[in-house]
């Protein structure tokens, strides 16, 4: 049995329907019970539905698993008293293996949430307990908290267009996770993995959306506090709904009502509490200026078995899931 914290994000789905296909029972720790349903319809054995800062949530979970996946919310930036009650409860169960889902380049020292990922490698590696640590890039599936708007024709986020951003598709990240979960302990104890599939500018992810849906989309900048100053995501988002009406040719009112109604709270942000949400602004901050470098990119097909998903393959498959007709 292996428990899977995290089960309800994108790597934790993608990591249980690969413990599924590999007819290895899982353990899906959710926030939630909606989370829950989800969870058995990607073919978790059992659910867990608990709070990950919880010490007892976490020991309950971990008890009679032999191994363990774990993935922090994205609203959770204060990881390190986690990481130490997983170890704890690996160690009082006889966990064998933990792989940690970290982040590319935790030397960052101007992001608060990428040192932090450091200090929790840390914890693990001294923990006793066999580790290995995947370093993924910034996700694809980032920016499909504006999907309508890139159908109507915009691709918006709080960073430059022009900043250059290593990728990878969180799908790819549950892949590995998942064979490296399934393989024997010594094939992986101890190694940290770059996953890193492509560097694009946002003007170049747009340029990929542009052809694979048959219209032009452009990126857009959003300011980087949209998500703690609502006056400011109004502005932004009007200025978003002109430039798309103007990219299709004033074909998609639809698309763009959806698209502030789908973009007003992306990933629920304004829900997280302060600190995570001031983190998060200082995040884009960075990236807007500084970009996020790719990892070794050579990593990621070795661990796969395959060529990494490149991002037209990504915003291909993506779209036809939402039942558009791809071009590109």
């Amino acid at each position: 049995m292996i428990l899977v914290t995290g089960a309800g994000g994108s790597v934790g789905r993608a990591l249980v329907r690969g413990m599924r296909e590999r007819g290895v029972d899982s353990r899906a720790f959710v926030k939630n019970a909606r989370q829950g349903r989800v969870a058995v319809s990607d073919g978790a054995t059992e659910v867990v539905v608990g709070d990950i800062r919880s010490r007892d949530d976490v020991v309950d979970a971990v008890a009679g698993v032999t191994r363990v996946f774990h993935a922090t919310p994205t609203s959770v930036i204060r990881e390190v008293s986690i990481a130490e009650n997983i170890v704890g409860a690996a160690r009082e169960h006889g966990v064998e293996h933990i792989v940690y889902h970290s982040v590319i380049h935790p030397e960052i020292a101007e992001m608060f949430h990428h040192q932090e990922k450091g200090r929790v490698e840390d914890v693990f590696r001294s923990s006793g307990v066999p580790t290995t640590f995947l370093r993924a890039s910034h996700f694809m599936q980032n920016y499909l908290d504006f999907w309508e708007f890139i159908r109507g024709g915009v691709l918006p986020y709080p960073t430059s267009p022009e900043s250059v951003m290593g990728v990878v598709d969180a799908e790819d990240v549950g892949e590995v996770g998942a064979r490296i979960l399934a393989a024997p302990v010594t094939s992986h104890a101890g190694a940290a993995y770059d996953l890193s599939t492509q560097e694009l500018t946002r003007h170049e992810m747009a340029v990929e959306w542009s052809r694979v849906l048959g219209h032009d989309v452009s990126a857009v900048r959003l300011p980087a506090n949209v998500v703690t100053n609502p006056v400011r995501g109004v502005g932004a988002t009007a200025s978003v709904a002109t430039k798309s009406l103007r990219a299709t040719h004033f074909r998609a009112p639809a698309q763009i009502a959806r698209g502030i109604r789908q973009s007003s709270n992306a990933k629920g942000v304004r829900d997280w509490p302060k600190e995570s949400r001031d983190c998060y602004v200082t995040m884009m901050q960075y990236y807007n200026k500084n970009g996020l470098p790719a990892g070794d990119m050579t990593v990621l097909p070795r661990l796969l078995g395959r060529p990494a998903t490149s991002y037209r393959e990504f915003a291909r498959r993506e779209a036809q899931r939402r039942g558009v007709v791809t071009v590109g």
